[in-house]
């Protein structure tokens, strides 16, 4: 494995992480919800905060994931001009 591969699984777990929190900050809202008999409502009134959070997220990780391909070929040009 390639220390870029290393850095590349690290970056995808680190996101999945990121995503699974945003889900579980869903969840949570609508397991409150549901408990009070609210249902469905307050959950559709939060879902531009829930979107904001998941375009953000999904933003930063496709900037670091650029970032990490551009270093990855600036590495590989160098090593072949040596």
């Amino acid at each position: 494995m390639t220390e870029y591969e290393i850095k590349r699984k690290k970056l995808v777990r680190r996101f999945a992480v990121g995503y699974l929190g945003i889900l579980g900050m869903v969840v949570v809202a609508l397991v409150f919800s549901v408990a009070q008999g609210a249902g469905w409502k307050p959950i559709l009134v939060g879902a531009p905060v829930y979107l904001t959070f998941f375009v953000a997220v999904s933003y930063q990780f496709i900037k670091e994931l650029r970032s990490l391909k551009r270093e990855e070929q600036e590495a590989a040009s160098k090593e072949s001009k040596q």
